[in-house]
Order: C-alpha cells, then sequence, then structure tokens
C-alpha cells in the first residue's frame, strides 16, 4: 500500500509515527544515546540519535509511507512472507538512485489492528514492512560500510577472496564488529 495525502494517510501516519516515537525512546534510554559519546553533538552516537529523534518527531510529515504487504495464497508457513523483502530493498535502492532517502522498520506491528481496522485491511494480508520515502535534508552523499575485504569471505572464514575489492572512491568506517569475530 502506498499513503501519501489526505485523511486515510494521515491517520496511518499518525498511529506508526506514535510508535516509532514509542519505540525510540526506549532505545534511545536503553542504548545509553544521551551519555557518554552520545551526548556529544558531533560523535556518531550523538549525530545518530539527533538524527532518529528529528525522523521521529516529524514522522507524520513524511511524503510517502509504504506497507510492504504479502497475501498468501495457500497455506504457508512463518517464511514465506519474507519474500517481500527483496521488493523493499529494489524500492529503496531505486528511491536511492534518484535522489531520495528512504528507511524500513517493522513500526507497524505495534498498531497492526488498527492499521487494518482504518485501511479495510483483510485480515488475511500481512503488513511486512514501514517504508518511508523523501527527500533526504542536507548531504545526500556516498554511503560508508567496512571495506569489502572484512565483509566477504571466499573458502575459508576470514580470508577475502581476490575479486572483494572495493571500486575506488567508497568510503569506509570503523563501525561494525571486531574484523575476525
Amino acid at each position: 500500500m502506498v499513503l501519501t495525502d489526505g485523511e486515510v494517510a494521515a491517520g496511518a501516519k499518525h498511529l506508526i509515527g506514535e510508535t516509532a516515537r514509542k519505540f525510540w525512546n526506549a532505545k534511545r534510554e536503553a542504548d545509553g544515546y544521551d551519555r557518554g559519546s552520545g551526548a556529544q553533538a558531533d560523535s556518531p552516537k550523538g549525530r545518530m540519535a539527533h538524527t532518529m529523534q528529528q525522523y521521529v518527531d516529524t514522522f507524520e510529515s513524511v511524503p510517502v509511507l509504504v506497507l510492504g504487504c504479502f497475501l498468501p495464497y495457500r497455506h504457508t508457513t512463518f517464511v514465506d512472507g519474507a519474500s517481500v523483502y527483496p521488493a523493499c530493498q529494489n524500492l529503496l535502492l531505486a528511491a536511492r538512485a534518484m535522489g531520495y532517502g528512504g528507511v524500513m522498520t517493522i513500526w507497524h506491528m505495534a498498531v497492526e489492528a488498527e492499521l487494518r481496522e482504518l485501511l479495510h485491511m483483510p485480515e488475511t494480508v500481512r503488513i511486512m514492512a514501514t517504508i518511508t520515502l523523501g527527500r533526504p535534508q542536507g548531504q545526500h552523499g556516498p554511503v560508508r560500510r567496512r571495506p569489502m575485504a572484512e565483509l566477504v569471505y571466499g573458502d575459508r572464514w576470514g580470508e577475502a577472496p581476490a575479486w572483494a575489492t572495493d571500486p575506488d572512491g567508497v568510503r569506509h568506517t570503523a563501525a561494525g564488529p571486531p574484523v575476525g569475530t
């Protein structure tokens, strides 16, 4: 489902926005985003906290809300709905290529009954993902990640294949688990 403007879209955004703020506030407290390096506005943790707070505080104003849904057509198992996730990833990659930003969550889960009622959605449909799309604020620069040789292994764990090299210009980060664990 794609929700943009109107009373129904505003209602869905409000339901999920309230849940997003509750989830974030709990995570912010539990993970100490206001303590240690999180208290420093220019630290990675501080920037993350500021960005997330701004995102949840303005959730209702997102231009596009997509609910990635799965409609079973036969007796299914709990993993069948996972087929929706590659489509969600493709949507996010296409949006980024076009200069848009996107975020995928499962914040709908806490208000799924209310969403179903608001959207007149049958019980047989499973909501698998909540995706917001819009123009990013500020710089929309390159993605940072660990070097490919630390992420891709070949014949043995911890040994990168020769082809696991990054193209020129890829920015790397030291975030993530230590190498070799």
